[in-house]
């Protein structure tokens, strides 16, 4: 594990409800979260892009995440400061020769 020090940020990780439609689809509501849980993160910003397609010009950022947290899904969000991240793919085990060390997140911006 990191220690606490090595971890500066506190972010909220948002576990969201999930409901089915009338089709039958999954349905992830993260206004009404099932869960907000608080916990000790790194972040960095890794990339940041001016993308521009259909002339609209976007910002795209991604960030790494590294935090002791086990229970977070990809399907999860994250607030820190101003800012909210969806999670792109599900968090990765970093381990050591002594065994579990840590998880990274990739992180889109979704707001801030």
């Amino acid at each position: 594990m990191i220690p606490e020090r090595l971890l500066p940020h506190a972010v909220v990780v948002i576990e969201p409800t999930v409901t089915t439609d009338a089709y039958g689809n999954i349905v992830r509501d993260y206004d009404n979260p099932a869960a907000r849980t608080e916990t000790q993160a790194w972040l960095q910003q890794t990339t940041h892009a001016l993308v521009i397609s259909d002339g609209r010009a976007a910002q795209s950022q991604e960030w790494l995440m590294v935090t002791n947290h086990t229970v977070i899904s990809g399907f999860d969000r994250i607030e820190w400061d101003t800012k909210r991240f969806d999670i792109d793919g599900p968090p990765r085990p970093v381990h050591t020769p002594a065994g579990g060390h840590h998880y990274e997140l990739t992180l889109r911006l979704v707001e801030g």
